[in-house]
C-alpha cells in the first residue's frame, strides 16, 4: 500500500496526531496527518488509516517519476551507473599505479600517490552518482 521509497525521501515523513476537538465530538480517537515538510494541507480528522492515506496523497503530488529515458528500466539505469562508477574509480587507480611505476616511486611517496589516486577515484565516482541521481530515481516535482 505504501511506497516506502516515495515516503522516506527524508522530507515527507508522516506524523499522525490525535485531533482532540474531533475526538471529543466523535467520542473516539480521530487522527489527522501532518507532514515533516510543513506544507501538507489540512484534511478532516478520521481514522489512522485515513490520515496515512491523506499523507500518501500529499507525497504523490510532491514526488515525480525519474527523468531518465522511459524505454530503459530503472534497474538497468542503476546497473549502468554502478559500472560507470567502477570504471571511473578503476581509471583513477590505474593512473596512480602508472604514475608510481613510471616515476619509480617507492616507500611512503608511492603509498601517498596510490592512496590519493584511490581517494580521487572514489570521490569522482560518488560525484558522478550525485550528478546523475535525477535520471535514475524519482524526484520531487
Amino acid at each position: 500500500m505504501f511506497d516506502r521509497f516515495a515516503i522516506d525521501d527524508g522530507r515527507h515523513l508522516p506524523k499522525p496526531v490525535i485531533d482532540e476537538d474531533a475526538s471529543t465530538a466523535a467520542g473516539t480517537a480521530r487522527f489527522r496527518a501532518e507532514c515533516s515538510c510543513g506544507r501538507m494541507p489540512q484534511v478532516p480528522a478520521g481514522t489512522r488509516e485515513q490520515a496515512l492515506a491523506a499523507h500518501v496523497a500529499h507525497v504523490t503530488t510532491k514526488i515525480g517519476p525519474p527523468k531518465g529515458p522511459t524505454w530503459l528500466p530503472g534497474g538497468a539505469r542503476v546497473l549502468i551507473l554502478a559500472v560507470s562508477m567502477l570504471v571511473l574509480w578503476g581509471a583513477c587507480y590505474a593512473t596512480g599505479q602508472f604514475v608510481a611505476n613510471g616515476q619509480d616511486l617507492t616507500g611512503a611517496t608511492a603509498t601517498v600517490v596510490l592512496g590519493g589516486s584511490h581517494f580521487a577515484g572514489l570521490a569522482l565516482a560518488f560525484g558522478l552518482m550525485v550528478a546523475v541521481r535525477r535520471y535514475i530515481a524519482p524526484t520531487r516535482v
